[in-house]
């Protein structure tokens, strides 16, 4: 296979475009990084304030679901008394 034979001149000019095109890419690579970085870092905030409301409405059903509030609201709100013993029976299987 034969090649085609570049003066100086030419191939210098195809080196300084590899070199530019280079360039170019790595400017590119390394903004690209940076703004995956950029978005990586509000993505964990939002992630930090997620839990943290998450946590603070599980402390919240936790409080509202607490026996002794459901059994307090039935008493005071909707007059609600517990069964009478002589009204519950014991069932066998």
């Amino acid at each position: 296979m034969r090649t085609l034979p570049l003066s100086p001149p030419v191939l210098g000019v195809l080196l300084a475009i590899a070199l530019v095109a280079s360039g170019l890419g790595l400017v590119w690579s390394t903004h690209e990084v940076r703004a995956g970085y950029a978005r990586l870092q509000v993505l964990e905030l939002e992630r930090w304030q997620l839990q943290e409301e998450y946590t603070r409405l599980l402390l919240e059903l936790n409080t509202w679901a607490a026996p002794h509030r459901i059994s307090q609201i039935a008493s005071d709100k909707l007059f609600m008394l517990p069964p009478a013993l002589s009204l519950s029976r014991v069932i066998e299987q």
